[in-house]
C-alpha cells in the first residue's frame, strides 16, 4: 500500500505570510495538528504546527509582577514561527516504512512531496482510515485485482479483519508470489496468506 493511495489530498496549506491568527483558525476549524507553509509557486518551504501557534501567545501567570515579566515576541505572521527544516514523505513510499518515521520522529503528521510540491499530507488519521475499511469493500478490491492478475477464477480469497486468505490450487511460487503483492496493495489489507486447496477446493 502506497502513500499517495491513503494521503489526504488536495492539502491544506497555508502561505508564510498568512496572520498567525488565521493560521490557527484553519487548524481549529480542520481539526488539523499541523499545515504545510508553501511559497507561492507551491514549494514547501515549513511547516507550522499547534506548538508553534500558541508558544507565548497567552498573558504569563498574573501573580507575576509586571517588571519581572520578559518581553516577549512571538511573532505575527506565519514565517515567523514555522519550522524550517522539515520532514516529508513521498507519494510512492510505503505505508509499513510511513509507520515508522512517524514514531521515530515523534509527529502526527507528514506534508507528502513529489517534485518539491505539496500534493498532500498523511496523517495518523488517514492510517486509522484504511485500518478501518469495510471487510466487504476490501475483499470486492481483492478479488477484481486477483481476476486482473490472473484471470477470473484463478484465484478465491476471503477477507477478515483486514486479513486476506487466498487459497491456492495450483502450487506455483512465483503466482503466489504475485497474489499476495495484488493482495497487499489493497487499501485496508493488514495481512495476506495463502492456503493450499486440493483441484476441487477442499
Amino acid at each position: 500500500m502506497r502513500i499517495r493511495e491513503i494521503m489526504s489530498s488536495p492539502a491544506v496549506v497555508v502561505p508564510p505570510e498568512l496572520p498567525v491568527k488565521d493560521a490557527a483558525a484553519l487548524l481549529a476549524s480542520h481539526g488539523f495538528t499541523t499545515l504545510p507553509v508553501v511559497a507561492g509557486d507551491g514549494r514547501l518551504v515549513g511547516v507550522v504546527g499547534e506548538a508553534e501557534l500558541l508558544a507565548d501567545r497567552f498573558p504569563p501567570d498574573r501573580r507575576i509582577p509586571l517588571d519581572e515579566r520578559e518581553d516577549r515576541d512571538p511573532g505575527a505572521v506565519v514565517a515567523d514561527v514555522m519550522v524550517r527544516d522539515v520532514l516529508t514523505a513521498h507519494p510512492q513510499e510505503g505505508v509499513a516504512d510511513l509507520l515508522t518515521v512517524l514514531r521515530s520522529a515523534n509527529v502526527r503528521s507528514l506534508p507528502v512531496v513529489e517534485d518539491g510540491v505539496v500534493i498532500g499530507v498523511i496523517t495518523y488519521r488517514d492510517l486509522v482510515r484504511a485500518l478501518a475499511r469495510d471487510d466487504g469493500l476490501i475483499e470486492a478490491d481483492v478479488r477484481r485485482r486477483l481476476n486482473l492478475c490472473g484471470g477470473v477464477g484463478r484465484w478465491r480469497a476471503t477477507v477478515q479483519d483486514g486479513e486476506v486468505t487466498i487459497f491456492d490450487e495450483r502450487r506455483d511460487p512465483s503466482d503466489r508470489n504475485a497474489a499476495v503483492r495484488v493482495a497487499e496493495s489493497v487499501i485496508g489489507v493488514t495481512r495476506c496468506r495463502v492456503v493450499e486447496t486440493s483441484p476441487l477446493g477442499g
